[in-house]
């Protein structure tokens, strides 16, 4: 979508925004490690990728992570790997708009294909970061022995493959409502 240089920033602030408030205010527990917790704050990050761009859904994920940093408690490093893990989706989602607007795919394909290789490569790139961190010393990693690393890696990996799988159709279904109420066209929509 063509926006002007102001509308583009405003919408970067607004995402960023909604993006933290779902960060402090909506999480459960991952069952199975309840040090992980499902949340919906990186709906907003993935609408900004797939209204405004690669730019802009960039620049969103990291004045969260920035935000972040300065007013949430936990690993210090915790909010650059949900930098990384946002970043290892949105080349998956991009790999999928590249092929099926060469393909000429309907909306359902592409989301279907978006969705799993956005979930895909989220799910490798934080095995391997995970794989190299988890047995860190704080305040880089959580100091796991390294014979534990293997089924944590199992775990977490289920757990970011399953964030994807909710995270990239919400958002979706947001820049269709949007695009839609407002008319608008997307470089990353179809009709």
């Amino acid at each position: 979508m063509k926006v002007s240089n102001s509308r583009r920033l405003s919408l970067e602030a607004l995402l960023t925004a909604l993006a933290v408030v779902l960060n402090l205010a909506i999480s459960f527990p991952a069952p199975y490690l309840t040090f992980l917790t499902y949340e919906v704050w990186e709906v907003p990050i993935v609408l900004a990728l797939l209204i405004l761009g690669l730019r802009s859904g960039v620049t969103v994920a990291a004045l969260n992570s920035i935000v972040l940093e300065l007013v949430k408690a936990g690993l210090p490093a915790g909010p650059i790997y949900n930098f990384a893990a946002i970043v290892a989706m949105f080349v998956g989602i991009l790999a999928a708009q590249r092929v099926g607007k060469r393909r000429g795919w309907g909306v359902a394909t592409l989301l279907a294909a978006s969705t799993s290789l956005g979930a895909i490569t989220r799910t490798l790139v934080m095995t391997v970061v995970n794989a190299i961190v988890l047995p860190l010393p704080y305040p880089i990693g959580f100091v796991v022995p390294v014979s534990q690393v293997p089924g944590l890696l199992l775990l977490i990996g289920f757990f970011n493959f399953t964030v994807a799988l909710y995270t990239i159709p919400l958002a979706y279904a947001g820049q269709r409502a949007i695009a839609a109420r407002y008319r608008l066209t997307s470089i990353y929509s179809q009709p």
